[in-house]
């Protein structure tokens, strides 16, 4: 009797450990967290026969953006920023400090950037105007000393569902003798990588001051094709490919020109674009 008291014990204390055991089992365990994504730092856009690097940037500590070099100097930009936004541009070059001011409206859109000579005269501004959370309107207004604003360019945007770019209109009015025009630029065929020099698409070369886009994108991928329309005459088609880095980010991309019109209708010429990162 004593035996099988013994071994019902035994029994029951082996039956509470093991269902003790499933009951630490069934507790939840949380996944392990993902480690935090590596911030994409952007050192250098080089383009052949341009000066290079066309585009150099570099970061502080916490691997924010804080001088943009333009042209191998033609403009170097010191930037500043108020929390997570960008305040100014400072222009630092010898022959030219104009503070590029960024302005925002209540919501926190960027709503103006207001170019700023030396003298501390407002000549030149840009005006953002959005449709939700997509830029609708970028237009460049000159100010005179009287007051006076004269627009000199418009690009109007036109977006695919995924919130790539799907064309830019580009209208000049007229100017310094210069006649007024319209240009589009279609883009076409996007990746699922990672795009990162959508800013280069609405600066004006050595014509206007470089900015950053604060707030939005224009392209979250790179795309495969863009034509260019001039007054409406079919100008250039460009057909893109790409080279990545593991990340998905672009390190060389290759185009295939072809011109339309003007004295180089029908030719071909091949394009490349290189990138580096730190």
């Amino acid at each position: 009797m004593k035996n099988i008291r013994l071994k019902i014990v035994l029994i029951s204390l082996a039956f509470f450990v093991i269902l003790a055991s499933c009951k630490k089992d069934d507790q939840t365990i949380p996944p392990p967290q993902e480690p935090l994504a590596r911030k994409i730092l952007l050192k250098d856009i080089v383009m052949p026969h341009l000066p290079s690097p066309y585009y150099h940037f570099e970061y502080n500590n916490d691997s924010v953006c804080v001088k943009a070099n333009f042209a191998s100097g033609y403009t170097i930009y010191d930037i500043l920023y108020s929390g997570d936004k960008i305040r100014e541009m400072r222009n630092n070059i010898i022959v030219n400090h104009d503070t590029l001011r960024y302005i925002y409206d209540n919501t926190g859109k960027l709503s103006l950037i207001k170019f700023i000579n030396q003298e501390n005269v407002n000549y030149r501004q840009a005006k953002f105007t959005f449709d939700g959370s997509s830029i609708n309107n970028i237009e460049w207004d000159l100010l005179s000393n009287t007051g006076d604003i004269t627009i000199d360019r418009r690009l109007s945007f036109e977006f695919y569902p995924d919130r790539n770019v799907k064309s830019i209109e580009d209208h000049r009015y007229p100017h310094a003798g210069l006649p007024e025009s319209t240009s589009i630029t279609t883009y076409e065929g996007y990746d699922r990588k990672i795009n990162v020099d959508d800013f280069s698409l609405v600066h004006d070369g050595i014509h206007d001051h470089l900015f950053l886009l604060q707030g939005f994108r224009l392209q979250k991928g790179n795309p495969a094709k863009e034509t260019l329309v001039t007054n409406g005459v079919k100008y250039y088609t460009v057909d893109y490919n790409y080279s990545y880095n593991p990340d998905g980010t672009p390190s060389i991309k290759n185009g295939s020109l072809l011109f339309y019109s003007g004295t180089d209708s029908g030719k071909v010429f091949n394009v490349q674009t290189q990138y580096s990162y730190y």
